[in-house]
């Protein structure tokens, strides 16, 4: 299989390296103004050191700033990149995608309906198979070495086609050279609401501030998880959960998320403070937490998930005043208006649009 992988980062460079050493040939491709980050990879004859988890060499095709050298010709494309940097990969890559490609968005963080409407002007969107995850199969972070360190794979995570009518069309086709179960949600926005980097990132960092400005460096998803901060975890989940039921939505707690990704006894997590203060996968790695309050989990998790979720409280009239004072705080800490720079209702192009609308054109 033809494999391209947009982004050169953490997740990128672990799911090209599996995929190259599952035997496919794999090509990865990067925005130009990031090129550095292929470097090491054409310097290393184009190839990837995994180590952890996954592990080998693994042997990358093409290594390029050039989407047509990476996207024609490609049977799957894997896009890895953070949500703030999606919209100029699109803008990029979009001209060469062709007829009966399927590319999946790894999380998608709504982007994987940007990318249908932008296919929709070419007269495309609906001869490609276009799909966006909650999440992406890796815990995985590069090293100062460049090797990929890949120190816990997931069980499952949550996909969906755009329009959600064609998910079991995209499932089964990528399911065979997919490196975890894939678990089908309704649509595009019930994937999006799945992410739960947002109940997990964002209040962890708002409420270690100042641990954070101060340069203390701690155990992020274990020090800096304490009992008050999981409390308000637990709290804007409620809220994240209400709006999906308002949405027609069932969706699992992020209790239930975190238990199941890594297969963890519940019996001996029976919160997410019990799950997160001794965490077998994220408490082995050391001191791990932000150096700065700009960092993506703030600066990609706010704009591109929790400000769309409040706009879509707001079209279902379900107050959410807890995940709506993190919006606040984040943009008075970072000097930012995220709801006007984020991926809302109006940069998704679907204000005025009723709920009802909304869903069908996610749905099909």
């Amino acid at each position: 299989m033809k494999i391209a992988v947009l982004g050169a980062g953490n997740g990128a460079h672990a799911i090209a390296g599996d995929m190259a050493l599952r035997g496919h040939e794999v090509r990865i491709w990067e925005n130009p103004s990031f090129a550095v980050n292929l470097n090491h990879i054409i310097q290393n004859n184009k190839s990837i050191e995994l180590i952890g988890e996954v592990h080998g060499n693994a042997k990358l095709s093409v290594a390029s700033t050039d989407p047509q050298e990476v996207i024609c010709g490609a049977d799957i494309i894997y896009c890895v990149i953070p949500s703030f940097g999606q919209e100029s990969a699109f803008e990029f890559v979009s001209p060469f995608i062709e007829e009966g490609q399927k590319i999946v968005i790894m999380p998608g963080n709504f982007g994987s309906i940007s990318l249908y409407m932008k296919l929709i002007k070419r007269g495309i969107a609906d001869k490609v198979l276009i799909g966006e995850s909650d999440t992406i199969p890796y815990a995985t972070r590069l090293q100062e070495d460049k090797s990929s360190l890949v120190f816990g794979v997931k069980e499952s995570m949550w996909i969906s086609a755009i329009p959600g009518k064609r998910t079991s069309e995209l499932i089964g086709e990528i399911k065979d050279v997919f490196p975890i179960k894939l678990n089908p949600l309704p649509d595009a926005i019930s994937v999006a609401l799945a992410n739960t980097n947002m109940i997990l990132h964002c209040p962890t960092m708002i409420m270690n501030t100042g641990r954070i400005e101060s340069g203390q460096r701690f155990r992020f998803y274990n020090d800096g998880m304490t009992e008050s901060v999981c409390r308000v975890m637990e709290r804007m989940d409620i809220e994240r959960l209400t709006v999906g039921k308002a949405w027609g939505y069932d969706l699992i707690s992020e209790y239930e998320d975190a238990i199941s990704n890594y297969n963890l006894d519940r019996s001996k997590c029976r919160s997410l403070h019990d799950i997160f203060v001794d965490h077998p996968v994220y408490g082995n790695h050391g001191a791990d937490s932000p150096t700065s309050m700009t960092f993506r989990y703030l600066s990609e998790d706010v704009p591109y998930l929790l400000v769309p979720l409040s706009d879509m409280a707001m079209l279902a009239n379900i107050p959410v005043p807890t995940i709506d004072s993190v919006v606040q705080l984040a943009q008075v800490i970072n000097g930012t208006d995220y709801r006007k720079n984020g991926r809302g209702i109006d940069v998704l192009g679907l204000r005025g649009l009723s709920l009802k609308e909304i869903k069908k054109i996610v749905s099909g």
